[in-house]
């Protein structure tokens, strides 16, 4: 008997690190779309081609850092209510700091800083707009997916799964 119980133990850890995975690929797999469409949009037959892959290669690196680690320091909850709080506030301030970090890089005045300026005309505020907004939804889903009573939780657990009552 102890020795299903320890089984059962080993399991679930395993369980959440398989899902802390797979939802850190699916998160670049959006990215790596995002990326992609956005260079066959403006790609470097443009005007200021060169400027947009620049746009994009920064806020897509901006956006996958934050989102990845926004879903791992969330992820770090899963093992219980505790956790989880401190873990999700923790993501939420990580997916939130570095794209603003950036947005304020780029509304700074042209001669102080002309990357910035010559990357916000490139639009790299919209990228960041819709990058930060499509990783997300995604983040969202995937925490809905696989939360405690998640459509893609084994049927077993959902049963066993105590409902969380305020």
């Amino acid at each position: 008997m102890n020795d299903r119980a320890a089984a059962a133990a080993d399991a679930t850890p395993a369980s959440s690190r398989e899902k802390t995975l797979r939802g850190a690929v699916i998160l670049l797999a959006v990215l790596a779309l995002l990326a992609g469409g956005a260079i066959a949009h403006g790609g470097p037959t443009r005007q200021g081609g060169r400027e947009w892959l620049r746009a994009v290669a920064l806020v897509a690196g901006v956006c996958g850092a934050s989102s990845l680690g926004g879903w791992f320091v969330a992820r770090l909850g899963a093992g219980g209510a505790a956790l989880a709080v401190s873990g999700s506030l923790g993501g939420i301030v990580l997916r939130l700091v570095l794209p603003l970090i950036l947005l304020g890089w780029l509304t700074v005045d042209p001669a102080t800083a002309p990357g910035a300026g010559r990357l916000r005309e490139a639009g790299a505020g919209g990228l960041l707009v819709v990058f930060y907004l499509t990783l997300l939804a995604t983040d969202i889903l995937l925490h809905i997916m696989w939360g405690p009573k998640g459509p893609l939780l084994p049927a077993r657990e959902r049963e066993t799964t105590p409902d969380i009552q305020v």
